[in-house]
């Protein structure tokens, strides 16, 4: 999401890619965002963004106001909206410090608005040192990207995905890209994203059908070290800017207020993962719900998903949703640290 200009292509080898079963050493997710509870984000786990950025030329100034961040229905409501000023706002949510993986496998369920013409959805991460060492040092892998001038261009707004990595050689900027057009419009229904970070390789899928792949493993070679240490997820929908290609807002013609929906996020073990943070941790085991207290509504969860690896319900965390789950769950009754 940073920088952006047409994509460089920088192809750094084949790598033939794993299967998500054969990356996941357990197929219980380690951590999962499920937006249960209506509001605000999670603060323990995720920081909005407020203002104008200074990035990317981009025309949106970002708030943490319900009307363009908030979690609604089960899922997470970034909003693009044109206020009667005039001026566009929108929604950025990061787990920075709070959420940060080194490999693994993330998915998230997701559902874009229509883009043409402007929106620019993206789901993504950043090195967790870019306080310290700033961008592209600290790298960048952008799962989903969508809305870049030549889609635009060619009628694919809503059909071409983007996949991305940023990290910096010797003080000088690479980027390696690739895009792949689906034969579904995006924005009709939600749909499956899924990044496999191996110390091998990087690769990209939406439903199961691979974007982009880039080989990792001899960092040396190719100054990449940055995707060999821990990565924060951002969620953010940008209008306009270098990835569009518009820098009038007056030029936005995609449909506005615009919504940009998020119904989980997951990270799954593919035996590498390193999860750290205070937000990786439960803060209340038997929660199911995420409304600080363990009750009826927590068991029904485990109920609807008896013999199933549904992770928030997996309280023992052995892979599956069973009688163990109901005796931890017991064993908390009505209490929230």
């Amino acid at each position: 999401m940073n920088n952006r200009i047409p994509i460089t292509c920088m192809l750094l080898g084949s790598v033939a890619a794993a299967s998500a079963a054969a990356l996941a050493a357990d197929n219980g997710a380690l951590w999962s965002e499920e937006f249960n509870q209506d509001g605000p984000p999670d603060p323990l786990v995720w920081t909005p963004a407020i203002g104008n950025l200074q990035v990317n030329n981009e025309l949106q100034i970002y708030t943490d106001d319900p009307s363009n961040v908030r979690v609604e229905d089960g899922s997470l409501v970034l909003t693009a909206r044109r206020r009667e000023s005039g001026i566009i706002t929108s929604g950025r949510v990061r787990t920075e410090d709070k959420v940060m993986f080194q490999y693994g496998t993330v998915e998230a369920r997701i559902k874009i608005p229509d883009l043409a013409d402007g929106l620019w959805p993206a789901f993504w991460t950043l090195g967790n040192d870019i306080s310290s060492v700033g961008w592209p040092r600290c790298g960048e892998i952008d799962i989903l990207e969508m809305g870049f001038s030549g889609a635009l261009a060619n009628g694919e707004a809503n059909r071409r995905v983007y996949s991305t990595a940023h990290w910096d050689i010797d003080g000088n900027y690479a980027s390696y890209g690739e895009s792949r057009a689906v034969g579904v419009e995006l924005d009709e229904d939600y749909h499956i994203w899924r990044m496999e970070w191996t110390p091998i390789s990087i690769a990209t899928y939406i439903d199961g059908e691979r974007v982009w792949i880039i080989d990792i493993s001899d960092p040396d070679s190719f100054g990449g070290h940055e995707f060999h240490a821990p990565h924060f997820l951002i969620v953010n929908l940008a209008v306009g800017g270098n990835f569009p290609g518009i820098y009038d807002r007056n030029a936005i013609t995609a449909p506005l207020p615009a919504e940009y929906l998020v119904d989980w996020i997951r990270l799954y073990d593919n035996g590498h993962t390193i999860l750290t943070g205070p937000g990786s941790v439960r803060p209340c085991p038997g929660d199911i719900t995420g409304d600080d207290k363990v009750d009826g509504a927590d068991l029904a969860r485990i109920l609807a998903a008896w013999s199933t690896d549904f992770a928030p319900a997996d309280l023992s965390g052995n892979g599956r949703v069973d009688a163990a789950d109901i005796g931890l769950l017991l064993g908390v009754w009505g209490k929230c640290p």
